[in-house]
């Protein structure tokens, strides 16, 4: 496969700047670079995981249009990385648990400074951390059930793979997530 020329900037004598119609041939042959990325990106059958996925449905359509759905391949893929990810988490409470939580000596034996409390304190953070991640692997899995996995919540598009393979709980496309987190939405 070859690979696409990235391109240059015009050649132009020094001290002179690029005329507007050379930055633009040159921003948009960035972004043809950058599409065609992202369209290599979608098209993979197979992701770094070894998670076999379809190609990207067509998705990002206009506004209040319907949205496709996921084949039900991807979805039984998608099942399957929930439950991996919801049973590493559930070791990771139970390991936390088999650590003891038991209040009976605390005081003797960290001498008397509280550090088994604030340890203990610690990882109690730490396992609502984990359960919270836990509810939203259980909700991902409903929303998988009642077909509407991977269809973001805010604008009804469906989500991206990439970020569904990275955080398959997610509710929101990156480009809603982006709006929020600036404020937009």
């Amino acid at each position: 496969m070859n690979k696409p020329v990235k391109p240059q900037p015009p050649k132009r004598p020094a001290g002179r700047q690029m005329t507007p119609e050379e930055a633009r041939k040159f921003v948009m042959g960035i972004a043809a670079e950058k599409k065609a990325e992202a369209v290599a990106i979608d098209n993979r059958e197979e992701d770094d995981n070894g998670i076999k996925l379809s190609k990207r449905p067509e998705s990002r359509t206009e506004k209040g249009k319907a949205t496709t759905k996921f084949p039900a391949a991807d979805l039984k893929e998608f099942r399957k990385l929930l439950l991996a990810a919801r049973e590493e988490a559930m070791s990771g409470v139970e390991a936390m648990k088999a650590t003891g939580f038991n209040e009976s000596g605390d005081r003797e034996s960290d001498g008397g400074d509280g550090t088994n409390q604030t340890l203990r304190l610690q990882a109690l953070g730490q396992m609502g951390n984990i359960n919270s991640i836990i509810q939203k692997i259980e909700e991902a899995l409903h929303r998988i059930d009642d077909g509407t996995y991977g269809i973001c919540t805010a604008c009804g598009q469906l989500i991206r793979k990439p970020r569904l393979l990275n955080q398959p709980f997610a509710t929101t496309c990156m480009e809603c997530q982006n709006a929020m987190e600036k404020g937009r939405v």
